[in-house]
């Protein structure tokens, strides 16, 4: 890992924790984040519990399907509402 990368705050790794897990940052970014969450005790917490609430929601998601209907009508509240999808 380049060492040239700079360090980033509690505050800033945990406003980013979410894009990271999903993987939706900057290879750069991303690396700042992996770093600082490999060296801090208080932060760490916050990713296990971030880690193991998307896992639980990957199980309950391929557990459960949605039945259609709800998803239509979910998707009609969205399209009415001006998210497209």
């Amino acid at each position: 890992m380049p060492n040239d990368i700079p360090d980033i705050d509690c505050p800033m790794a945990l406003r980013q924790l979410w894009d990271y897990l999903d993987q939706e940052l900057t290879d750069d970014r991303m690396s700042m984040v992996r770093q600082h969450l490999a060296k801090c005790s208080r932060c760490l917490p916050h990713r296990d519990f971030a880690q193991h609430f998307l896992e639980a929601l990957r199980t309950t998601r391929e557990q459960r399907l949605m039945p259609p209907e709800v998803r239509t009508r979910v998707m009609e509240k969205l399209a009415a509402a001006g998210f497209s999808g």
